[in-house]
């Protein structure tokens, strides 16, 4: 039986991350509020991202399942790491960042109070996380639901999906991160599927990432900014 680490490792192996997706841009302009320092990318796949703040002056780390993506990563000027959340504490010592990202990374996580307190701990005081996830009370599904159709990115099984093992709502992960001594201080969406994904989407039409500034609770997903109190 495959384990989720397992499943995490083949689905991602080979992903490539579109910047053009307003969930990025809008993460891009959260990290340059802060002053320039060290940042942890969790899940950081080839680096392509998060090395783009290195001309900035940060210090750039970042974690990964896949060593092949972690080669390129570390070519473009990461600290790279192999590291599986799922078994065990993050690499590092206790308040070594000023940023952590983790986008895309806590659905697919079975402990996700473990992670988000490991978060808390690599992060110095006064240090903030950036986190993004899928919402699952977007606009598309409640209209799903309301339909009694099966909401998008909650998944029942491993198989044919994105290996998503939890969902949040903004309401729900403003509260898991309050629980772990993390205050929010930025709640933004990406954009608003007030159509379906195959007619619309922000890379194509990069005017609708202001939807998810106008209406956060109804964008597609979650990005939040959360300073460790």
């Amino acid at each position: 039986m495959k384990t989720l680490s397992d499943y995490n490792l083949e689905k991602f192996a080979s992903l490539v991350t579109d910047l053009r997706e307003s969930r990025l841009r809008k993460v891009t302009r959260l990290i340059a509020e802060e002053r320039p320092g060290s940042l942890l990318d969790i899940g950081c796949g080839n680096g392509e991202f998060s090395s783009r703040f290195l001309p900035l002056g940060f210090t750039v780390c970042g974690i990964d399942l896949t060593e092949s993506q972690l080669e390129i990563a570390r070519g473009r000027g990461l600290e790279a790491r192999r590291h599986d959340l799922a078994a065990g504490p993050l690499p590092y010592e206790d308040g070594a960042f000023d940023i952590v990202f983790a986008g895309e990374v806590i659905e697919h996580l079975v402990d996700t109070t473990s992670f988000l307190r490991e978060l808390r701990r690599v992060v110095r005081p006064g240090g903030c996380a950036i986190i993004t996830t899928p919402n699952l009370a977007s606009f598309e599904n409640r209209i799903r639901l309301l339909f009694g159709v099966y909401p998008a990115w909650a998944e029942y099984k491993l198989e044919g999906g994105q290996g998503h093992v939890r969902s949040y709502t903004p309401a729900t992960l403003r509260r898991h991160l309050h629980e772990n001594n993390f205050a929010v201080e930025r709640h933004l969406g990406n954009w608003v599927p007030f159509f379906p994904q195959r007619y619309a989407d922000d890379v194509r039409m990069p005017f609708l990432a202001k939807t998810g500034d106008w209406f956060p609770g109804l964008a597609m997903d979650i990005i939040m900014k959360a300073r460790r109190t």
